[in-house]
């Protein structure tokens, strides 16, 4: 089997509590019959719906066949932007190459009925973290759905790839109508939802807890110049330019503890347990920076920065002092 060396797409996992859409289908089925293919369009098998409903750019990037390569026009679909844990996902169409030349006695395995299909897993030289699903139209043209999984989990490579087969075979001759299209959780932005969307970050700390961690008694508002759903509170230091800097305390409404850009910068986190809450530490050895997040929801989180400008050892002390006032204060996770 020839394959596309510039392949670098990833996958999450296809569970319940995905966002499920219906699309309108667009091909004209003819039950039975395969279509004649005139011109290889892969980057035409989604439409703009069906891109949405997946979470994938649209349009897609065509790349021609290569017939010396055996290989057929491919069409990449990107992730969305600043979805950590979203992958691409590519669909190729043959005009004139056969699936068994293509495949070039790579082994099949499961097969899986969607949209009107016998679709086929086959072997590849990527490995079992990749997923190459196959059905043939014709003797000589056949659709390939091609994803990878991002964490590197062989158990779900293919949920990306399945996830787009209906919108796929909505656009061949034959295929079903108005497909219900469920992306993998990870896939699209989560929404915004849990009790941080009315809570005011302001309040999490009231004037007399800040002036047990030198702190200015008023918290400034703060909102994200790249992320609607990002929202915090900033209360300036009171020893000058030097020693502790101000204390930011943001809300991600819309992600997890593991994708709030705030914290991911600064470096690998640390357990720390403060009563009944289990906060994330972040800090690097010799950093004048210091981070903690605590998960509010699966997609919602609180986050703080902090540090000390002349002291690194003490770049975590207020961030340690302020968590338990906070934790009286903040919503309680679920």
């Amino acid at each position: 089997m020839r394959f596309r060396n510039s392949l670098a797409i990833g996958l999450t996992v296809l569970a319940l509590g995905g966002c499920t859409s219906t699309i309108p289908g667009t091909a004209s089925p003819v039950p039975g019959q395969g279509p004649v293919i005139t011109k290889a369009e892969p980057c035409a098998l989604l439409t703009q719906d069906h891109a949405n409903a997946l979470g994938v750019t649209y349009p897609g990037e065509e790349r021609a066949a290569k017939p010396d390569q055996k290989t057929p026009a491919v069409c990449r679909f990107r992730k969305l932007e600043d979805v950590r844990k979203a992958s691409n996902l590519e669909v190729s169409l043959s005009k004139d190459l056969s699936l068994n030349e293509y495949m070039n006695g790579a082994q099949s395995g499961e097969k899986f009925g969607i949209g009107g299909f016998t679709w086929t897993r086959y072997a590849t030289i990527l490995g079992p973290d990749y997923c190459s699903l196959s059905t043939e139209l014709t003797p000589d043209s056949f659709v390939e759905i091609a994803s990878e999984s991002p964490d590197h989990t062989e158990g779900n490579a293919c949920d990306l790839a399945k996830a787009a087969a209906p919108a796929v075979a909505s656009k061949l001759p034959g295929g079903q109508q108005d497909p219900q299209i469920t992306a993998p959780p990870g896939q699209k932005p989560a929404e915004p939802g849990g009790p941080l969307v009315t809570t005011d970050p302001c309040a999490m700390l009231k004037p007399e807890q800040t002036a047990q961690l030198r702190l200015g008694p008023t918290g400034e508002p703060m909102k994200s110049s790249s992320d609607p759903n990002q929202t915090g509170c900033e209360w300036a230091d009171t020893d000058g330019d030097k020693g502790e800097k101000a204390f930011d305390l943001w809300f991600y409404t819309s992600k997890a503890i593991d994708e709030a850009p705030s914290l991911i910068t600064q470096g690998e986190p640390q357990d720390f347990d403060s009563g009944d809450r289990k906060w994330k530490l972040y800090t690097e050895s010799g950093s004048k920076l210091c981070a903690a997040g605590l998960s509010i929801t699966a997609t919602s989180t609180v986050a703080i920065i902090a540090g000390n400008l002349d002291d690194p050892a003490k770049a975590c002390d207020v961030i340690k002092a302020a968590v338990p006032l906070l934790n009286a204060n903040l919503p309680p996770s679920s």
